[in-house]
């Protein structure tokens, strides 16, 4: 409470020499129109000497030399003086107005832009505070108080959640680790049951589940949390090349076939991330498909995809991509692949598309802006 009580006393010491945004534009305002005016003073001055000064001129002489009065215009000369003068005010009104908008108000607005464009350059993922301008404006300052507050607050949400992830993924992994092991122990031990040996490797093969679910949700925290922040030139199908052996042990029966563009294709990827990507794909096709289809992998240019035939119906696209989606197929998986593709895709702002035609479930990933 006397932390908040301090806080405002101290606002209230930083904005009190300044003014606010509409008294200061009032003011600016009011100088450009008396400078006007003080500029336009030679036109009254002209306006008032050939119709006001002179028919009373003429008037005071004849009067004073005792001469008859002269036919004068009088009503004409100040009607019209008096729309000349109605015009003239007019126009420096409007002038000022403008002048005003135009020049003043874009010098008066130029901290406002500068703090959107170095709002606009702050990311969470550079741990870094961008410095905001000052301005003798009290709301501008305000704001700038407000932003740097708030961002201060993000941030250090950011650094929590981010040890979080790191601190999390050895917290719980070396518990499931030490559990498997022991469970391995125990499957070695002489005189278990078959009833025994069954339930402990029911539990093996729990705890193997739930390790890949956490390393699953680790890796969508850090790629929404934007962790991984290297990126490399790589070429496709050089990449896919050396994942292919150890993705061809689990296939089975099943052939991968590669369909590569004639010239090479790069992409700017984060190596890491690529990798999971393709396990991800190609391991949800062997797991979708026939026991002795067929697996085809073709890259195009500026495009990549993953078939499989299958005799599955097709795959309900508004859900795939959603975490713990399952099918009423699902063969062991815990519905975080097609999420953590989805999540990687988007974080290389390619997008990914699914479509099924003649007995074929393809997953077609567009690398826009490569």
């Amino acid at each position: 409470m006397k932390n908040d009580k301090g806080n405002t006393k101290m606002e209230n010491r930083s904005t009190r020499g300044k003014r606010s945004l509409l008294r200061k534009s009032m003011t600016q305002f009011i100088i450009c129109i008396a400078v006007l005016f003080a500029l336009a003073a030679p036109a009254f001055y002209y306006l008032t000497k050939n119709y006001y000064a002179e028919d009373m001129e003429l008037l005071i002489k004849a009067i004073r030399t005792g001469r008859g009065i002269p036919a004068l215009d009088m009503e004409e000369d100040i009607m019209a003086g008096i729309m000349l003068q109605y015009l003239l005010i007019s126009a420096l009104l409007a002038t000022g107005t403008v002048v005003t908008m135009r020049l003043v108000a874009k010098k008066l607005w130029k901290p406002f832009n500068q703090t959107l464009e170095s709002i606009e350059s702050f990311r969470l993922e550079n741990t870094r505070i961008p410095e905001l301008p000052e301005s003798d404006v009290k709301e501008f300052e305000k704001l700038n108080k407000a932003l740097n507050a708030l961002m201060r607050k993000n941030l250090d949400s950011y650094r929590a959640q981010k040890e979080f992830t790191e601190n999390a993924s050895h917290e719980l992994q070396t518990p499931l680790a030490i559990f498997q092991a022991k469970l391995e122990l125990l499957l070695q031990q002489p005189g278990l049951t078959g009833k025994q040996a069954e339930i402990i490797q029911e539990l093996f093969q729990m705890t193997s589940r739930l390790s890949r679910l956490n390393r699953n949700l680790l890796l969508l925290a850090k790629i929404d949390n934007d962790q991984f922040d290297s990126k490399e030139r790589i070429r496709l199908d050089t990449f896919i090349d050396g994942l292919l052996p150890a993705l061809e042990s689990i296939s089975g029966l099943r052939r991968i076939e590669r369909v590569y563009h004639k010239e090479s294709v790069w992409v700017d990827a984060n190596s890491i991330l690529l990798e999971s990507l393709l396990n991800n794909l190609i391991v949800n096709a062997v797991r979708h498909s026939n026991a002795d289809g067929t697996i085809t992998i073709s890259i195009g240019e500026g495009s990549m995809s993953i078939c499989n035939t299958s005799d599955e119906p097709a795959l309900q696209t508004e859900h795939i991509f959603n975490r713990f989606y399952r099918t009423t197929q699902n063969k062991g998986g815990n519905g975080l692949g097609l999420a953590i593709v989805k999540a990687i895709c988007d974080y290389h702002g390619w997008s990914i598309g699914y479509r099924f035609k003649e007995g074929k479930h393809c997953f077609i990933i567009k690398m826009t802006g490569q």
